[in-house]
């Protein structure tokens, strides 16, 4: 959070997440009348520092997160080679996912306080294309910079966006 005073609507919804930690997202914002990328952070914050690992006891083969897990998540355990050996080009070519996924969240959380700050909504499509904007971004950043497919996808976000905006529905 940034060190601003936060708008009262904030700190009430702030609050709602401290006092009921399993709240959804998208009912506080709409409840408070906040963006959902923002409700999200002020849930983030509510529920404290973390080190960005989820304490998932489903990896000895389970499929139930711990009541520490965000959202329902269903683990595989790493033994297809040919996923490995995707995570590992992968890596090569983007840099270290914990790399990308810290700078993609700075990136997003970074945008949905200006545009709260601004009092700014945005249609669905055009929130994600600018989330997928900072996911490539990120990539680029940490990973190799001469991929021009991450160029090339950000380029299509932007012109999906463009093109609803004409008319033009893909």
């Amino acid at each position: 959070m940034n060190i601003r005073k936060m708008k009262p609507a904030a700190e009430k919804a702030y609050q709602y997440f401290l006092d009921t930690p399993g709240a959804k997202v998208s009912g506080v914002a709409k409840r408070f009348k906040l963006s959902v990328p923002y409700a999200y952070k002020l849930r983030d914050k509510a529920r404290g520092p973390s080190d960005g690992a989820l304490t998932i006891e489903a990896w000895a083969g389970e499929t139930t997160p711990s009541p520490h897990a965000a959202d329902a998540i269903v683990l595989v355990k790493p033994n297809d080679t040919s996923m490995l050996e995707t995570l590992g080009s992968r890596a090569k070519a983007y840099g270290a996912f914990s790399d990308n996924a810290r700078l993609a969240q700075a990136l997003k959380r970074a945008m949905a306080d200006h545009a709260q700050d601004m009092g700014k909504t945005y249609a669905d499509d055009q929130w994600e294309a600018l989330e997928m904007i900072a996911t490539k971004v990120s990539r680029i950043v940490n990973g190799n910079a001469d991929d021009i497919d991450q160029w090339h996808d950000i380029a299509g976000y932007a012109t999906l966006v463009a093109d609803r905006l004409r008319g033009i529905i893909r």
